[in-house]
């Protein structure tokens, strides 16, 4: 499924065997509709993985907001909204992920070397709480480095797709390699 050209003009091209099916306008009502055909058509869905627009902004224009960002983020929320029932069912049947896919730096937007879209970093929080919520969903929010391939990128959604370790709900790749944040006591002296 692909966002109308109003808001992402130029669309990947797909191999002639995968079917696009594209929205065309950004209403909560007309995603329903979609989403109700595509499970009609094809059957109940079981996994989702958005791959999000990469928006950089220019190195000197601070943090952005961009209006077509918003906007797809609040589509992403909306589509767990009405992937919950599909997607809690499919794994207590066997298998079910969510999975968000942004291009912030690679490695949460600490590096502070991209100058990234801000909105994008919500799918973290968001795959986050699905992920406390869903229990028996599989939820994974990766961060690619802007500078991976498609290649790279692919092998990586893959290899966290497979990974077993479901106490970790977020990676980040980049050219040094994965990244996750990890917690740690704060020892202050006074």
């Amino acid at each position: 499924m692909s966002f109308p050209p109003s808001a992402i003009a130029k669309q990947s091209p797909l191999p002639a065997e995968i079917t696009r099916i594209a929205l065309e306008d950004m209403s909560e009502e007309h995603l329903k509709q979609q989403l109700t055909a595509i499970a009609n058509t094809y059957g109940a869905i079981g996994a989702f993985i958005h791959l999000n627009p990469l928006f950089v902004a220019k190195p000197n224009d601070g943090i952005q907001y961009l209006e077509v960002e918003k906007a797809i983020i609040k589509h992403i929320f909306l589509i767990a909204k009405y992937l919950k029932k599909s997607l809690n069912q499919a794994a207590s049947e066997g298998y079910s992920c969510f999975c968000t896919i942004a291009r912030l730096d690679g490695a949460f937007g600490l590096t502070q070397k991209v100058n990234f879209g801000a909105i994008s970093a919500g799918l973290f929080g968001l795959t986050k709480s699905l992920n406390l919520e869903w229990e028996s969903v599989f939820c994974r929010a990766i961060d690619l480095s802007f500078d991976l391939d498609a290649e790279q990128s692919a092998q990586h959604i893959i290899a966290e797709l497979h990974d077993p370790n479901r106490l970790i709900t977020e990676v980040g790749y980049s050219k040094n390699g994965r990244v996750t944040l990890v917690a740690e006591v704060s020892h202050k002296t006074k």
